[in-house]
């Protein structure tokens, strides 16, 4: 692996470090993964879709969560409003 030297404002540097506490992981990481996205919109590499599953698990046991049926009902709006 390479390493660079980034030069980033107070206030991305601040998201950057506020997504990485949020996600648990260390902050190269989070620059990683933006990096891979930003480049490659195509399909999430495996460490994007850890990070996914990391988030969706904690939002659980946070208990973010919402109803399936009012979720479903959501999808079926705008499923509907594409259609239209």
């Amino acid at each position: 692996m390479s390493e660079i030297t980034l030069q980033v404002s107070d206030e991305m540097l601040a998201q950057l470090q506020n997504e990485a506490k949020r996600l648990r992981v260390p902050v190269e990481s989070v620059i990683n993964t933006a990096i891979a996205y930003f480049l490659t919109e195509d399909e999430p590499t495996d460490e994007e879709i850890l990070v996914g599953l990391r988030q969706a698990i904690s939002d659980v046991f946070a208990g973010n969560t919402r109803p399936a049926d009012e979720v479903l009902a959501e999808l079926k709006e705008e499923l509907s409003l594409v259609t239209s």
